[in-house]
């Protein structure tokens, strides 16, 4: 495997304060500060919290709705992590480029950590996020523009302003727009409100990242503890999303778009796949269903997936999707042991060296147009 440019789908910057540097003044009284406490009444050295519109973010303690993550980087499980603060922040690009270089990395596409959660009920202090959010991360990445990539983040409850960005942020250098909102709240990905987001990215070809977040707050609400939020409340809206954009005519109006969805893993997609086809035929005598069977959407469209390094079901997966739709994603600075996924990839006896070679980063250089 020696030689193979290896292209990391999926990692994190974990924001610093200097992330709202760019906030739109209108928003200064109310740009989001750490909250910081004695480690020792604190949970994981989780001591520090963004307030942001009187709430706290994460809720790595709460008897409904944990959610987990390690920004602000103020908070001593952050500063404990294997990687430096500068490397996790991307205040210092390079400090990044190492870490890469000692796991195997050569170029990485980076998304957001504290947007994998709702932070406002005002949708437009959420744009003004957003958009202080992709400035910096153009800002920083472009420092090292040949390695580090990233996608903008998208303010979903607000399509209008959401297509504005993918313009902005194409001419920004972003390789793809992201959500986190697998739903938004209890809202379908599909609803015709977003058709201008949609139309943009087909008009663009900027690609569409949809990551696993804790976007449904019902869903959410179902855990108080990080186990179960990780495993059903963080991954479900990728599930539902999925079903959105295949079962629920997005790919009909807007057949040029290119989709990825992300962390979930790809052991899910024959069975959901399947579980769409199963109910098509009864629902379409209902005329509840899009022009086609997801099977179909699957294989005539741009859509990709991350897998984790060690599903044991990943030759059936690629047999079933197509060896050139699946990409790694190591998830820096995240601890979700994937640190190691190139290795473990390379090592695989279940692969032949050309579906690794796509794995690792050719299939990520199509997607993102590398």
């Amino acid at each position: 495997m020696n030689g193979t440019l290896v292209v990391d789908a999926d990692s994190h910057v974990e924001e610093p304060q200097e992330t709202w540097q760019y906030l739109d003044e209108r928003y200064s009284d109310r740009r989001p500060v750490p909250v910081t406490g004695d480690p020792a009444f604190f949970k994981y050295g989780a001591n520090s919290l963004w307030f942001i519109d009187g709430n706290v973010f994460p809720k790595l303690v709460a008897a409904r709705g944990v959610t987990v993550y390690a920004t602000p980087v103020t908070m001593e499980w952050a500063k404990r992590k294997t990687f430096s603060l500068p490397s996790q922040t991307l205040l210092d690009p390079d400090a990044r480029l190492k870490d890469m270089d000692k796991y195997g990395i050569d170029i990485q596409v980076n998304y957001p950590t504290v947007f994998l959660e709702p932070l406002t009920e005002d949708p437009d202090f959420e744009t003004a996020l957003i958009r202080s959010y992709n400035t910096y991360m153009a800002t920083q990445s472009n420092k090292r523009p040949d390695r580090l990539k990233w996608g903008a983040v998208m303010p979903m409850r607000r399509p209008q302003e959401a297509a504005a960005e993918v313009r902005r942020a194409k001419e920004m250098g972003a390789v793809a727009a992201i959500t986190t909102y697998g739903t938004i709240g209890d809202q379908n990905i599909a609803a015709p409100e977003l058709d201008p987001l949609w139309a943009e990215l087909e008009r663009t070809g900027l690609p569409m990242a949809i990551h696993c977040g804790w976007s449904n707050p019902g869903i959410t609400r179902l855990f108080n503890d990080a186990y179960g939020s990780h495993v059903l409340g963080f991954t479900l809206p990728v599930l539902c999303a999925f079903h959105a954009i295949l079962g629920g005519g997005v790919l009909d109006r807007f057949p040029r778009l290119k989709v990825l969805f992300l962390e979930a893993g790809c052991e899910w997609i024959p069975w959901q796949v399947q579980r769409m086809d199963h109910y098509y035929e009864s629902e379409r005598f209902r005329g509840y269903v899009p022009e086609r069977k997801a099977s179909e959407y699957l294989r005539d469209c741009q859509i990709y997936f991350t897998t984790e390094a060690e599903e044991i079901n990943l030759p059936l997966v690629l047999k079933f999707v197509g060896e050139d739709r699946i990409m790694i994603a190591c998830d820096q600075p995240h601890e979700e042991a994937r640190e190691g996924t190139v290795h473990e990839i390379k090592e695989r006896g279940d692969l032949t060296d050309a579906q690794k070679r796509k794995i690792l980063g050719q299939n990520a250089v199509a997607f993102y147009n590398l």
